[in-house]
């Protein structure tokens, strides 16, 4: 996370260490440490009350920042006080911009659309035009401090996958505008966090259930798991079949 007050952009850099292994101390550099892997949003929300300044950039530490002139998107939510969070364009390794950082709500219907390949946010991820949006990607995230904070920050029950759709959903039941601005752009190496797919996979179905149920109930969520079964027992159809 890094703080921005003032004209001049001053600025703090907080590292939240959410593994067991400690690493030295960095200078200029505020390091908290943790003995174990809170999940991402727990640990964000440890570096957000240790900032002082009005925003929050929120930063995968699995990124490469390839821009330059990070001011402009600091002055862009500034002049709008209704902008809530500022969400940048996000390429994956090999340039191409990374699937699923910004796009609309999910849904029981988009799950659908998106596993016959017809995504409704692909259109948002690889656009080059500013636009508001539902959600934008926790990778790479700026946010008003003080409405962080008056919202509770991220729900510390997503240990991974799914709090920064749900943060942003947050933000804009409170009356504010989530922005995607592709005018800035940064490298996300994801899929650093786990090397085993298996729990990766566990992680984000875990969350997954939970966002459904948090907001659309639990014959969703479980409509939502029904269409999970079906459409893997679809692709191992497929695999046996062609």
């Amino acid at each position: 996370m890094i703080w921005f007050i003032g004209k001049n952009i001053n600025f703090e850099i907080i590292v939240v260490n959410n593994s067991a292994e400690k690493i030295n101390e960095i200078p200029n550099i505020i390091l908290i440490e943790s003995s174990k892997n809170l999940g991402f949003g727990k640990g964000q929300n440890r570096g957000a009350k240790n900032a002082k300044g009005d925003f929050l950039w929120i930063l995968n530490s699995d990124t490469e920042i390839i821009d330059r002139g990070f001011r402009k998107v600091v002055d862009e939510i500034k002049k709008d006080e209704k902008i809530g969070v500022i969400g940048v364009r996000i390429l994956g390794e090999y340039s191409k911009p990374q699937s699923w950082s910004a796009g609309i709500e999910p849904t029981i219907w988009h799950l659908i659309r998106n596993n016959f390949g017809f995504s409704a946010s692909r259109k948002i991820w690889n656009s080059l035009k500013k636009r508001e949006v539902d959600w934008v990607s926790g990778a790479s995230l700026l946010v008003r401090r003080e409405l962080f904070l008056k919202i509770g920050g991220f729900d510390e029950k997503f240990f991974m996958y799914f709090e920064d759709i749900d943060l942003c959903k947050r933000v804009r039941k409170a009356g504010y505008k989530v922005i995607y601005y592709p005018d800035f752009v940064i490298r996300h190496f994801g899929g650093k966090s786990f090397k085993d797919k298996e729990i990766q996979k566990k992680y984000y179905y875990q969350s997954q259930d939970y966002y459904f149920q948090k907001y659309f109930g639990k014959f969703q969520a479980s409509l939502l798991k029904f269409l999970r079964n079906f459409f893997a027992f679809k692709d191992i159809f497929k695999k046996l079949f062609h």
